[in-house]
Order: C-alpha cells, then structure tokens, then sequence
C-alpha cells in the first residue's frame, strides 16, 4: 500500500466517495417508492441500514482496490486519560459551534437564513431509542471505520498532517449541512489528531459518540418542553462541558499531551492541492456537494 502511487489512493477513495454519496441518496428514495416510509420506526431502521451500507460498500470498495487491511482495534478500551482528552475535545467542539452561531446568524442579518435543525415528532420509547441509535450510535462507529480507519490511513504515507487535514475535508462534504461547515471540519480535525495520538479508534468513536448524542439530546429537549426550560437546560449542559472540558484541557497541557501533534509541520507531507488533480476524486467531491445543496434547496423549499 505505501508504494502504491498517492493519486491512484486518492481516486480510489474518490470512488468510495461516489459510492458512499449514491447509496444515500437514492437507497431512501426507492424505499419510500416501496411504502417504507409510512411508519416512521420501520424508516428509522431504513436509515439505519442505508448509513451502514453507506460506509461498509466504500471500505470493501477501497480496501479491495488498494489492498489494504488495516489492524483498527485493540484489546484495550479507552482509558482515564483517554476520556479526558475527549471532554477536552467536546470543549472545542462547543467552541466551534459557538463560532458557528454567530456566523449563521450575521447572514441571516443580510438574508441568507438557513433552516434550524430539528428532529421529526417522537411520540414513543421505541421511536426514542431508534432515533438515538440512528442519530449518535451508528455514525460513531461506521463514519469512524470509514474516515477514520481507512481514509485516514490511507493518507498517512504522504505525511499525518496531509492525511488530518485532506481527511477532514472529505468528512466535511459526506455531510449535508452547508450551515455547519466550521463545526463538522473542526470536528474532522479532532477526531483524526485524537485517533493518531492515542492509536486507539475507539477513542475517536466515543468522541464522535458523545458530540452526537450531546446534539440529539439539546434537541429532543427543545422538542419536549418550553423554550425557556430548554434553553435552560442546554445552558446547564453546556456549562457543565466547557468546565469539564476547560479542566482536562488544563490537566493535557500540565501532563504535556499535545493532541494536535500531527498538525505541525514536521516531516514530508505532500500538499492538500493534490486532491483537486485526481478527476474520480474531484468527481467524488462534486457529488457529495451536489448533495449538499440539494439537501439545502429541499430544506429551503419546505
């Protein structure tokens, strides 16, 4: 795999891209064409199965044509140092939505609204448990497998800061929300530096675990209760994370953890540009953001 040729990995990957864009976009339609969509639990499990597919055909796909297996997990669960550096990470993320906010809402000042994030209506445990899995469970492990496990690892040959950053960049656009860009590519930062400085991919799936269902819960709040409980609520939680996540970043930097490590400059490391030269990448990048805005003019349009 090292010696195979980098634009050939990029293009390769490009196809999983293609394929990862593909079975999300039309695996619901042809299930709603089938009546799957009628009860809401039974498309839940839908989107479920799509999602999974979603990242399992691109890592076969991937894994075949570059020959690469990579040994992804170890016997040994996350540790206490560990669980810091991903309350840590959660205080960034905050940040970085905090950041976000404020950008939405200075273009919504001059017009340019985007529509708010919600869930649909839950009115059942079963619909609740669904909906968690489908919402923080499944992302965290099979978005992880396939970014974080072959993507990522993929790059690290031409050097671990092109591999984080060219990394982030694709999870950014595999997602649908033009809105929350500097988040998900913040998000694709930290989740790719906290796996290569621990080694460990469990640690980026809890991560990614504890940012999703910290996101599901603040709106299945807003959902169930007045706006000033809810408020209050993610207000609490939040304030509980930036402290908690203020502390462990000031236990990493006394402890010397330098979780953005692979960010320095350090070593050969091919240029991020390189991406844009690779035509069955570049086709792969134009579908997922083909997608992107499709998702964002059917938003707009309702």
């Amino acid at each position: 795999m090292k010696n195979t040729p980098l634009k050939y990995r990029l293009n390769v990957i490009g196809g999983g891209l293609i394929i990862f864009v593909c079975l999300r976009l039309y695996l619901p339609q042809l299930a709603r064409m089938a009546g799957l969509g009628a009860n809401f639990n039974i498309w839940l499990l839908v989107c479920m199965a799509t999602l999974v597919l979603a990242c399992i055909l691109p890592i076969a796909f991937i894994e075949r044509m570059c020959d690469f297996h990579p040994m992804l997990f170890k016997k040994q669960l996350p540790q206490t140092q560990d669980l810091l550096m991903v309350m840590g990470s959660m205080f960034i993320f905050i940040a970085l939505a905090m950041v976000n906010s404020i950008l939405v809402t200075l273009l919504g000042k001059v017009g340019i609204v985007f529509p708010a994030q919600t869930l649909e209506p839950i009115n059942s445990t079963l619909t609740l448990v669904l909906y968690f899995v489908y919402s923080a469970v499944i992302p965290a492990i099979f978005e992880e497998l396939f970014m974080r496990g072959i993507v990522l690892n993929l790059l690290l040959p031409n050097g671990r800061r092109f591999a984080v950053i060219t990394s982030a960049l694709i999870f950014t656009v595999m997602h649908t929300q033009v809105q929350s860009f500097i988040p998900v590519f913040g998000a694709g930062i930290v989740l790719a530096c906290i796996y290569l400085y621990t080694g460990n991919i469990y640690v980026s799936m809890l991560l990614h675990f504890v940012n999703n269902a910290y996101s599901f819960i603040i709106l299945y709040m807003q959902q169930r209760v007045n706006g000033i409980s809810a408020m209050g609520f993610a207000s609490f939680v939040m304030a509980v994370i930036i402290v908690g996540g203020g502390c462990s970043l000031w236990w990493m930097k006394k402890n010397g953890v330098t979780l953005f490590e692979s960010l320095q400059k350090s070593g050969k490391n091919s240029k991020v540009s390189k991406i844009f030269t690779c035509p069955i990448m570049v086709l792969g990048l134009l579908c997922c953001l083909m997608s992107v805005f499709a998702q964002l003019y059917a938003d707009l349009a309702v």
